[in-house]
């Protein structure tokens, strides 16, 4: 009994260690962002702000009651901003608090991730990270939807895969559907996840074909209830089944409807006059030549482009006319908080493969298929690989405690 006091004592002591060092750590990233973001905003004010005036003008046109704009994105960013105007008038200051608050409980599901899926000493090192990742910082002072994505991606793995390694509870199926839902309407590419996410629950081994079958269905059908308000509005207003938004038509068109995204992938691409002219200036002052890449050319160079860390020469992407310069910093940034993880995750999805981790191998195979994809598009820009960046970094990070662990294994038997 004396014994069994002691050990509760102690776990209770680690555990509440681990609770206050987690807030610690998410207080002093909440922190840094708010100085940040102050900094960024005094003196550059909505200066460097692009597809943020596309989404402030459709939360815009929601706030004042106008519920069917042709939106090409998800719906839950304008909603946002829709909620923000209506509360505050003002939407920019309440936005990047929130861009803020999201990004900085990344800390605390990277930690949980990284735990469920491997150990602790993995998750610590991704609480690290997430506190860090200077994406998360970059992205905060703006209306986009990459500092929810940073959070809910991981977020719904994590439901996922307690739903499937705790006996498929309903509670955690219900909740992953609500985080797949709520990521889907954020960003509609991720629909292409839908069935990988429903062929995870057939990953444990010990169950059955219909006890694994039994859940898949269920969250589906939670996944399909939560897509209906927004399909039926989308119905509605574009008279045709819509999946999300007018861009997912690129893909739907083939089996239903009309192609309504009309995207440079779908029915070729012929640059702008405007996108030549900058091109050709980039290359004059760069020492280099624009050349249009055919669509096949393209694709593969956008397959490598996604996968790049850094780019230290001025160089041209997607279709040969997008010109690309990093500058010492952003090349940095890029390498250690992504480049160095490269080959460590490779080896770790070696090292999955040895131990018959199919959880593991499932979450590792994710950032290919988001290369395939965005190479398909030819949309090869290092925000949308952001998003998917953490999992590079966690397997990579597992590799080399792996490796680690071998390599004192070997020195303690010699």
């Amino acid at each position: 009994m004396i014994k069994k006091s002691i050990i509760r004592k102690l776990t209770n002591t680690v555990n509440n260690s681990e609770k206050t060092a987690l807030f610690f750590i998410i207080l002093l990233t909440f922190l840094m962002k708010v100085v940040f973001v102050s900094v960024v905003y005094t003196n550059n004010g909505t200066g460097n702000w692009s597809d943020d005036w596309y989404y402030l003008s459709m939360g815009e046109q929601i706030a004042q009651g106008n519920w069917e704009p042709q939106m090409i994105v998800g719906p839950v960013i304008p909603l946002i901003i829709a909620f923000f105007i209506k509360i505050f008038n003002d939407p920019v200051i309440p936005m990047f608090v929130f861009n803020i608050f999201v990004t900085s409980l990344l800390v605390l599901v990277l930690f949980d991730l990284g735990k469920e899926l491997f150990n602790k000493k993995v998750g610590w090192c991704m609480a690290i990270w997430g506190a860090l990742f200077i994406e998360c910082f970059k992205y905060s002072p703006h209306l986009l939807k990459e500092p929810v994505l940073f959070l809910i991606v991981p977020l719904t793995f994590l439901l996922l895969f307690k739903s499937i390694k705790h006996d498929f509870s309903l509670k955690h199926i219900a909740l992953s559907s609500l985080s797949y839902a709520f990521l889907i309407h954020t960003d509609e590419r991720f629909i292409i996840y839908l069935p990988f996410f429903a062929f995870a629950f057939f990953l444990v081994k010990r169950r059955s074909f219909y006890n694994s079958f039994k859940p898949s269905i269920i969250w589906i059908g939670f996944v399909l209830f939560l897509m209906l308000p927004w399909g039926i509005r989308n119905y509605k207003v574009f008279g045709q089944v819509v999946i999300i938004s007018s861009r997912t038509t690129a893909f739907t068109s083939k089996l239903w409807g009309e192609d309504l995204a009309k995207l440079p992938f779908t029915e070729g691409y012929e640059p702008a006059d405007k996108t030549l002219e900058l091109a050709i200036e980039f290359g004059k002052e760069n020492g280099i030549v624009p050349r249009e890449y055919g669509k096949n050319e393209a694709r593969v160079r956008a397959f490598i482009n996604f996968w790049q860390p850094a780019y230290f020469k001025p160089a041209y992407i997607q279709y040969g006319s997008r010109p690309q310069k990093w500058s010492f910093k952003h090349n940095v940034s890029g390498l250690i908080f992504y480049g160095i993880f490269l080959p460590f995750y490779l080896v770790g999805i070696l090292l999955l493969i040895k131990k018959k981790d199919f959880i593991g191998l499932f979450l590792a195979t994710i950032p290919v298929i988001h290369s395939i994809l965005h190479a398909y598009m030819v949309w090869p820009l290092e925000r949308y690989r952001s998003p998917i960046v953490f999992i590079v970094v966690m397997i990579g990070i597992w590799a080399v405690t792996e490796i680690f662990s071998w390599l004192r294994s070997f020195y303690r038997s010699h």
